[in-house]
């Protein structure tokens, strides 16, 4: 690594090399986050009064675990999902339950037995290094149906996620051909003036 070389200025170009990004920052990732103010639970502060309290909650692509924290705010009980063995065994270490796959791989989830659904399944910062297409049809495999309708019904399934601008369109594109809709959006500073699109959808 080159001296003064950070997490930010790494990153790889959306879906080109972001596992070896990963499995590279693995060991320093909460405490280069943290000097950069990345913070999930600020993220998802202002939706909590649409999402409320949930059943069981997912979070794809949970690195660290960091996210997971803050997911576990709205969730009576929550699962990881990490393709990166270095980030799960440190999310693990904090106490949650993490499966080895890639987000495009959900519907394993199905087929490995883990037993009922998720009511709300969350992408902190990790769906814009996914196929989104592959991505929604495995969230459809593991959300919770629930009554059409635009706004959340307290049983329906939810979606959360935060997005680079630039993939925005793309994103809610794929989930819309899906029967998804836009519930809430806003945006949010994150590290060095990186905005995320915040975004909570379910199907109506």
């Amino acid at each position: 690594m080159k001296s003064g070389q950070s997490i930010i200025g790494s990153r790889p170009v959306s879906g080109v090399g972001w596992l070896d990004y990963f499995r590279k920052w693995a060991s320093k990732y909460d405490r280069e986050v943290e000097a950069y103010d990345y913070d999930p639970e600020k993220l998802l502060k202002p939706f909590v009064p649409l999402i409320r309290k949930r059943k069981r909650g997912l979070d794809v692509g949970c690195g660290t675990g960091k996210s997971l924290e803050a997911l576990k705010t709205v969730c009576d009980e929550v699962v990881g999902v990490e393709p990166v063995e270095k980030m799960a065994l440190q999310a693990e270490a904090k106490g949650f339950r993490v499966f080895r796959m890639k987000g495009e791989e959900l519907g394993r989830l199905v087929e490995d037995g883990v037993p009922g659904r998720f009511d709300l399944v969350a992408f902190f910062a990790s769906i814009d290094y996914m196929n989104v297409e592959l991505v929604v049809a495995g969230v459809e495999k593991v959300l919770e149906p629930g009554p059409a309708g635009h706004m959340p019904k307290k049983e329906a399934g939810l979606v959360f996620l935060t997005v680079e601008p630039e993939n925005e369109e793309k994103v809610v594109r794929a989930f819309g051909e899906r029967g998804f809709r836009v519930v809430k959006r806003d945006t949010r500073k994150a590290y060095e003036g990186q905005t995320y699109v915040c975004l909570l959808m379910n199907k109506g």
